[in-house]
């Protein structure tokens, strides 16, 4: 019987050993398949829970998009944060919530990657999910020994759908890896959702990129037509998407166009709206002949931020402190070997370099709560 126990030992490490060791049978890039074998990140993944409040709300993606994307979702008071029915409570609806907002400057125009090289866009959404589930960052992206320490993800939130396209399924794939259940969170399932909840029947995409197949596989069950207008100036381009839509679908009416885009005026593509409405021109008529009584416009700040919220609540997973929500800045750079890194920025650096990443173009929203570093 002795000589039995140190051989069930052996048997034992085995088993473990192998119960350990994760074998990729999805679809995906090399990268996944290496940080699943790498002893050192793969743990990494393995600590990401989606039970508990603790975590932080990671906002990811090109610095103009994330920015906005993240005022948005603090700024939001949209309902009363007892029981979530609809209507503002002057409590944000984040309220104690952490925000890091991932600005992925090193990689960023997202375009240019998709059209070159879409396998390098993907591995670069899943870099920028590990980061945000790292605990690690810095302060200076060339010292090594500046390092400084940061809050785990309990939720993603792309603010591309380049990235969502590209990018969501090895994210996905990775997680799964370690039998963790991803809380993702993009804006094209935001939209398409926003698009049945109000019953909508005939909506366009209005996307600046090539027409992927992203918004065709969420919109499956809804006439979708995905546009992408030739011209740069946004009143001309409204028009290109009539233009083409009317080619698309002849004699249907378009109940809301869904704009691909962070940045857009809205209240000048709702001034050309107003414009056509009037019918100065024969074209003009024909425009408004396609645009529904209670035709709008769906763009995707304010859906992912309905979003995100349903599924914090639907989850438990708020942390219901009363406290106003705390964010912190990070962007990634290039290192000293050449990688990329991601550097903690100062609220105060943000905002002077502002106008820089946004554009003189875009205001700041109402309420803004940006506080210092801890």
């Amino acid at each position: 019987m002795k000589k039995l126990i140190p051989l069930i030992a052996v048997l034992a490490l085995l088993a473990v050993s192998c119960r350990e060791r994760k074998t990729v049978t999805w679809d995906t890039i090399p990268y996944v398949k290496l940080l699943v074998e790498d002893t050192t990140a793969f743990p990494l993944v393995e600590a990401y829970r989606t039970q508990g409040t603790r975590g932080s709300i990671a906002v990811i993606g090109e610095p103009e998009a994330a920015l906005l994307l993240a005022e948005t979702m603090l700024a939001a008071d949209l309902r009363d944060n007892i029981d979530g029915k609809i209507g503002p409570d002057r409590l944000p609806d984040f309220a104690g919530e952490s925000f890091d907002v991932i600005m992925d400057v090193y990689n960023a125009p997202y375009r240019r990657m998709a059209e070159s090289c879409p396998d390098s866009l993907r591995e670069v959404a899943v870099r920028c999910a590990m980061m945000s589930l790292d605990t690690v960052s810095y302060a200076q992206a060339l010292d090594p020994q500046s390092r400084l320490s940061k809050r785990k993800a309990k939720i993603f939130v792309l603010a591309s759908s380049l990235l969502t396209e590209f990018g969501q399924s090895d994210i996905d794939t990775l997680l799964k890896m370690a039998s963790r259940e991803p809380l993702i969170i993009n804006p094209v399932e935001a939209m398409i959702n926003r698009v049945r909840n109000e019953k909508l029947s005939h909506v366009a995409v209005w996307t600046p990129f090539a027409p992927g197949t992203a918004y065709a596989e969420a919109a499956k069950d809804i006439d979708c037509a995905v546009i992408t207008p030739g011209s740069q100036d946004t009143r001309t381009a409204f028009r290109d998407l009539l233009r083409q839509y009317r080619t698309l679908r002849p004699n249907v009416t378009l109940d809301a166009v869904l704009i691909d885009s962070f940045t857009m005026d809205l209240e000048e593509v709702q001034a050309e709206v107003e414009h056509i409405h009037r019918q100065i021109t024969e074209e003009d008529m024909a425009f408004d002949r396609i645009l529904a009584p209670k035709f709008q416009f769906i763009e995707p700040k304010s859906c992912l931020t309905e979003a995100c919220y349903r599924m914090l609540r639907e989850r438990n997973l708020f942390t219901h402190d009363i406290a106003y929500p705390t964010l912190r800045y990070y962007q990634t750079e290039e290192g000293m070997n050449g990688n990329c890194v991601l550097v903690e920025m100062g609220a105060e650096y943000v905002k002077n370099r502002r106008s820089d990443l946004m554009g003189t173009s875009v205001d700041n929203p109402d309420i803004v709560y940006v506080p210092d570093h801890d």
